[in-house]
């Protein structure tokens, strides 16, 4: 994600795009980490409900780059993929544990 931030343009309606990007997405990683050493299940699944949130953060900051082409587009567009899988892991994740802890119903076929 650095390396893409880099090429982005520096200005003034560029550097909060950049701040925002930058801090979403060492969100994602923090957090997971913190699950690791979670004491408890709603620990666990707090810490990947934050880091779902960062995921989809920088996933909106990272469409905003694509459709404004600020950066390298390739890999911009390569790092939106990755995000969304990554949310879409994490969700499953979140949810896979709520619904093991009971704090989900199960949802009909």
């Amino acid at each position: 994600m650095l390396g893409f931030v880099d090429t982005i343009p520096v200005g003034p309606k560029t550097n909060k795009i950049i701040e925002q990007l930058v801090g979403s997405a060492g969100s994602i990683g923090a957090n997971r980490e913190e699950t690791l050493g979670g004491s408890s299940r709603d620990e666990f699944i707090r810490y990947n409900e934050i880091s779902l949130r960062g995921a989809n953060e920088s996933v909106r900051w990272l469409r905003a780059c694509a459709t404004k082409r600020l950066g390298a587009q390739q890999q911009c567009l390569a790092l939106l993929d990755e995000g969304r899988q990554l949310a879409r892991i994490l969700g499953k994740i979140v949810v896979t544990s709520k619904r093991r802890s009971g704090a989900v119903p199960k949802l009909l076929p």
